[in-house]
């Protein structure tokens, strides 16, 4: 069979960097929000270039622009779809759980977790934290869907003490809670390096399990 005769290679078949451009020009924006999120992570907001970015993602600068704009409109673009999606996920969790409240809140907590230990996602959070003079908008962002997560906890917390799996309930405690999960992964990951022998994230998780559900979220009659 001659070349002419042969058939077109798949996608899957070509360089990396012909694949990316075989692509459908639907998917670049996702790829575009993706490269941009690592590296806002890995080099924060200052050091960070639109052509960086479009290094990341197999695309020209010119093709960020067009889809994201500025510099800072695709850094508010990164903050919304990296955490608003997670909590609407974690929404549509809600919905469809069937088990206990406690289970529900187990799985949260953990998906919350993970969310956290994944490259980049604390990194991004405390860039957040250091330009929110400058970017209210991600600030306001990140604070509208901590308070819709916190209220997802709150309304967890209050059907299981309703069901007599908890013995606390409320806003505070959903604050309490989720202020305990975020804080101990920041801490490990900010400063874990610099402990002779740094906890693992499942020994972490193990032991915040532990601490949650024999003090703040122990069921009523359990041993104490």
């Amino acid at each position: 069979m001659d070349d002419l005769a042969k058939p077109p290679p798949r996608i899957s078949e070509l360089p990396e960097e012909r694949r990316r451009w075989s692509r459908r020009p639907e998917s670049r924006p996702a790829e575009i929000l993706t490269a941009a999120f690592e590296v806002f992570a890995e080099a924060g907001y200052e050091r960070t270039t639109i052509a960086d970015v479009g290094v990341r993602a197999g695309v020209s600068p010119a093709l960020v622009v067009h889809y994201f704009g500025s510099k800072a409109d695709l850094f508010i673009a990164v903050i919304q779809d990296r955490f608003a999606s997670f909590v609407a996920g974690e929404e549509a969790l809600l919905a469809s759980h069937r088990g206990t409240y406690r289970d529900l809140l187990h799985q949260l907590l953990r998906r919350f977790w993970e969310h956290l230990w994944e490259p980049g996602s604390i990194e991004l959070a405390l860039e957040v934290k250091s330009k929110r003079s400058e970017f209210p908008e991600c600030a306001r962002t990140l604070s509208e869907l901590g308070g819709r997560w916190r209220r997802l906890i709150e309304g967890v917390l209050d059907a299981g003490r309703q069901q007599g799996e908890f013995r606390v309930s409320g806003p505070h405690a959903a604050r309490v809670i989720g202020a305990t999960v975020m804080g101990v992964a920041e801490a490990a990951r900010c400063l874990g390096g610099a402990e002779p022998r740094p906890s693992t994230p499942e020994e972490l998780w193990t032991a915040l399990v532990a601490f949650l559900d024999h003090g703040v979220l122990a069921a009523q009659g359990d041993p104490q």
